[in-house]
């Protein structure tokens, strides 16, 4: 009994206890997706045109011109309307090629998008990047998430970086319904977008420390199915909800009961070991196998603290930046979670540009998670992690290629989801993958730090997709050769499957050489 998987697989390897810890997990995980993604609902533009209120007077067809005439003539531009004026001696209208920009306003149409902060502060034409940016605003709060709020997780705990990023979440995202302006809204959903992917992160890790490695695999892997259902729920809300500030408070409304709830979860014990609290570990240990009615191992925690298993004293960061074994593996990493997050995030929010309707669209890429991530965890149980991951990323990247050549319409979004597909598979894959590289006293800090790569490759993604005006294929250029060279990458990292987590950077160094 030297190891806390033996610990585990004598407790109950996925019993009662790791199952109800789970379910918490699973909900926390869920509620991510519809604050990633809410912005393509809440702040989607549709059909607009310049408003122009001499139209609507009379003038236009006491002029003698038809109501198709007057309607036409009112609706020119969305950006630039025609510059008229009307003679009064001779009761026409004069018209002139000159344009001029949009002084009263436009006019929205509501076929799509019934309502959204886009119309609401009028962020189109000279102001429609503004959209993007504040995509890009939201994605770049994950980068304190990823490290502020992992670091917390390692050095003060997973269950108080969870109850913290849990109530955050909930407040900023209610806070965000009610902003008045462009740079309050962009503000709160930074801190949206901060807290809960530290609580997604977390509860990630949480997941993966306590499940024995037959079951690492799937653990990590359901979440993330559970992450493309909410893109089911999100179609829903965006097609239904008339309000884009409801539709928001709907997506903080569950935060409340899983708050209230999260007192039935216990510090991970693993982590308790790491940082030598061996009584804190004991006693949820002693609660792992009470729940799950199974005998506790004689004399099992002497044996874990006289083993080198347990972590080393001191180790951090910078111990793996001096090892340049483990330095090269973190540098592979950065890249790979740099690719995965800026294909997945740029196929995932250009769904509109497919050329079939947006909520039939954002459910096809929701649907195509669910597949995806169970062949992933499949090819990872069946062929290991390298060949699975990098396999996925070179396949994505040649789908995103063939997009190119496709034209709009179900052609172009069967390439487009089989690129979805792949990358996805992959991006659940490398979460896994990394988890069982990183050292425990380090593994959230690890992913975190992997984390920050991804975080930029998402705030590039909607930039990105801006350069469709220049060039339409160049968005999925780049996406398709960064994806295959990530996926040539994976094969320099070390084959983890079927090993126990390493506990020390000793068993990280191990993992190339020692199978366990």
């Amino acid at each position: 009994m030297k190891t806390f998987d033996d610990v585990l697989q004598a407790t109950g390897s996925f019993d009662w206890y790791q199952w109800r810890t789970y379910f918490f997990m699973c909900i926390a995980t869920f509620l991510g997706c519809p604050l990633t993604f809410t912005q393509v609902f809440t702040g989607g533009t549709g059909e607009f045109w310049c408003e122009s209120s001499k139209f609507q007077t009379g003038e236009c067809l006491d002029s003698y011109k038809t109501s198709t005439e007057c309607e036409r003539l009112g609706q020119l531009a969305s950006c630039m309307s025609y510059n008229f004026t009307f003679d009064e001696d001779e009761k026409q209208l004069q018209e002139y090629v000159k344009t001029m920009p949009c002084e009263e306003g436009w006019v929205f149409d509501h076929s799509v998008y019934r309502n959204t902060f886009t119309e609401e502060w009028e962020l189109v034409c000279d102001k429609s990047a503004v959209t993007n940016v504040l995509q890009s605003v939201y994605l770049s709060g994950f980068l304190v998430g990823c490290t502020l709020l992992a670091f917390m997780s390692d050095r003060f705990g997973r269950y108080p970086t969870l109850v913290v990023c849990g109530a955050m979440t909930c407040l900023s995202t209610l806070a965000s319904a009610a902003s008045p302006h462009p740079i309050v809204f962009g503000a709160l959903r930074f801190c949206v977008a901060a807290f809960s992917y530290g609580l997604s992160l977390t509860s990630f890790v949480i997941s993966t420390e306590m499940a024995t490695p037959s079951m690492r695999v799937y653990v990590g892997t359901f979440l993330w199915i559970l992450f493309a259902i909410g893109y089911f729920v999100l179609a829903a809300l965006g097609k239904y909800l008339n309000s884009w500030r409801l539709f928001i408070l709907l997506t903080a409304a569950p935060f409340i009961p899983m708050i209230l709830a999260i007192v039935y979860v216990d510090e991970s014990p693993r982590w308790l070991l790491s940082k030598e609290r061996y009584k804190d570990a004991d006693k949820i240990i002693q609660k792992i196998a009470r729940t799950n009615r199974k005998p506790l191992p004689l004399n099992y925690l002497t044996n874990l603290e006289e083993s080198k298993d347990v972590a080393a004293k001191g180790g951090n960061m910078l111990d793996v930046l001096r090892n340049p074994v483990l330095r090269l593996y973190l540098l592979n990493l950065l890249y790979n979670w740099f690719v995965q997050s800026f294909v997945y995030y740029g196929l995932s929010l250009s769904t509109s540009s497919l050329g079939v309707d947006v909520f039939i669209a954002f459910c096809i890429s929701g649907a195509v998670e669910i597949p995806s991530c169970i062949f992933g965890a499949f090819t990872m149980v069946k062929f290991g992690r390298k060949i699975s991951t990098g396999g996925l990323m070179i396949f994505g990247g040649l789908a995103c290629f063939a997009t190119i050549f496709a034209p709009l319409g179900p052609v172009r979004v069967t390439f487009a989801m089989l690129g979805k597909f792949a990358i996805t598979a992959s991006f659940s894959n490398i979460y896994v993958h990394t988890a069982e590289i990183f050292p425990t006293p380090m593994r959230v800090f690890g992913i975190g730090t992997c984390s920050v790569a991804a975080r930029v490759g998402g705030i590039i993604a909607p930039l990105i997709l801006v350069f469709e005006k220049l060039w339409a294929s160049l968005p999925l250029i780049m996406f398709a050769s960064s994806s295959i060279l990530a996926g040539l990458l994976v094969f320099f990292l070390p084959e983890t499957k079927g090993k126990l987590m390493p506990d020390t950077i000793e068993d990280s160094l191990n993992l190339k050489t020692i199978p366990r």
